[in-house]
């Protein structure tokens, strides 16, 4: 009997610089080859710590996984100085959201501005939140961290104190919409997928703590600067505002840290070959979808708090500091649900939830029914915001997660750009926010139903845990 033929050879030499990255100097693989993401290559030494490469064919998509992930070859500590790594990251996240007060611009700063326009100052800082994750994702697989970071920081409260100094309509939606929204992304982007590096078990839980954050400074933020307007004034309240982020971020960037090297995945920028996963791009949809309502009732309560309540716009402003306190229970508590139950089936509940709460939004007419919509949907909303890049790790190998993170921000990042302006036009055609409910409720439903979808075929049941 004939020896079986050889198998098809693949040769390889790895360089390793200093920085710990590891890039391919050659490689050769037949064109027939095709390599599934159990095998590897043999481990290589990188500053003492081992690095085992993952080679993958061009046309075969990123495994799913359930439970464990793939990297087992050296797996995280599940604490120690992870636990740090968590609060830098609570910290960066601190700055990133809850510094643009719908009702505050329409009755003060800018009242012969519409509605819808400023709601776009939000939308475009919102966005650019997400929107740079596709770079600041691909610098964090490549091993850059500090650089970057840091240098967003200090943007990030340069431009706050440069808000002091806006005056007419577009100082605010170039300061506060695209150069703090920028720098927020690049902020924003390392904070969750670096909770992989140093946590598996306790994943979900990690990136509820860290996405906590945002709910805790979306809390205490406008409500500093509301106390710190009658006082000082709007001008040294921002400043106040900037110093205070410039401080916070400063001791994020000292905790915050990398336990794996980087890794230069073939490719470039994106990684196209994700979406050949059918549950990674239907969850990608479904958040997009989600996120074209996500931010309605957040950007409009108090509004609504004025106009349908009657409330003083004093109370009004207040309403959304109660919902971004409540989304601590979505974020947190949505976490933890997350390892116990799955992720997304916290996810698919808690978006049901929000959708319902969307809905009777406009109908209710009494401060203590609009406290709480508030409490109830910021807890609800939380954990779509808390959880957004908590499944990317299941669906795919950790060493390719922030370029993955960073093309689902990107792409969801449209959604919460448009989204509240399309909802603020709904308003102003309509003089009222019931058909705006509406909208942004129906949103919601159709991320659920495409989150059930993720799950179905991702396991092949919409029974159990995931």
């Amino acid at each position: 009997m004939s020896p079986p033929p050889p198998s098809p050879s693949i040769s390889h030499d790895t360089e390793v610089p200093e920085s710990g990255m590891t890039t391919p100097r050659e490689w050769s693989i037949e064109p027939t080859l095709r390599v599934p993401s159990e095998k590897r290559l043999p481990n290589k030494e990188a500053n003492g710590a081992p690095l085992g490469r993952e080679l993958e064919s061009v046309e075969a998509p990123p495994k799913v996984v359930v439970g464990a992930s793939a990297e087992d070859d050296n797996p995280p500590p599940e604490g120690g100085r992870g636990w740090l790594v968590l609060l830098g990251s609570f910290l960066l996240t601190f700055s990133t959201f809850g510094l643009v007060f719908q009702s505050l611009y329409e009755e003060v700063v800018l009242p012969d501005t519409s509605p819808s326009a400023i709601a776009w100052i939000g939308s475009i800082q919102y966005a650019l939140c997400l929107m740079p994750g596709l770079l600041s994702g691909r610098l964090f697989d490549l091993g850059y961290l500090h650089i970057p970071l840091a240098a967003a920081s200090a943007l990030l409260g340069l431009a706050t104190i440069l808000v002091a100094e806006c005056k007419v309509y577009w100082h605010f939606l170039v300061t506060q919409g695209l150069v703090t929204g920028i720098a927020n992304g690049f902020v924003f982007g390392p904070a969750m997928p670096i909770v992989s590096h140093w946590f598996r078990k306790k994943r979900s839980t990690g990136i509820g703590i860290v996405a906590a954050g945002a709910a805790v400074g979306g809390t205490v933020m406008p409500i500093v600067i509301r106390q710190l307007i009658p006082v000082v004034g709007r001008k040294w309240t921002m400043r106040i505002a900037g110093l205070i982020i410039l401080v916070v971020q400063g001791v994020a960037n000292l905790l915050i840290k990398r336990r794996l090297p980087g890794t230069n995945h073939p490719g470039g920028l994106t990684n196209p070959r994700a979406f050949k996963s059918i549950p990674y791009s239907l969850y990608v949809f479904g958040a997009f979808v989600g996120f074209l309502g996500m931010y309605t009732p957040l950007t409009f309560i108090d509004v609504s708090g004025i106009t349908s309540a009657h409330l003083s716009p004093t109370f009004s402003f207040y309403l959304v500091s109660i919902a971004n306190a409540a989304s601590l229970i979505g974020r947190v508590g949505g976490g933890m649900f997350s390892d116990r139950f799955g992720v997304i089936n916290v996810l698919i509940g808690f978006n049901s939830a929000a959708a319902v709460t969307t809905f009777v939004w406009p109908v209710v007419k009494s401060k203590g029914e609009l406290v709480a919509i508030a409490v109830t949907y910021g807890a609800a909303s939380g954990a779509l915001v808390g959880l957004l890049a908590a499944p990317v790790a299941y669906l795919g190998d950790t060493a390719d997660i922030g370029r993955r993170t960073g093309m689902m921000f990107t792409i969801v990042s449209i959604g919460s750009l448009i989204g509240p302006p399309i909802s603020g036009a709904i308003y102003a055609a309509n003089d009222g926010f019931l058909q705006v409910g509406i909208y942004a409720g129906c949103t919601i439903v159709a991320c659920a139903v495409i989150l059930m979808l993720v799950k179905i075929s991702a396991v092949g049941t919409w029974r159990g845990k995931f």
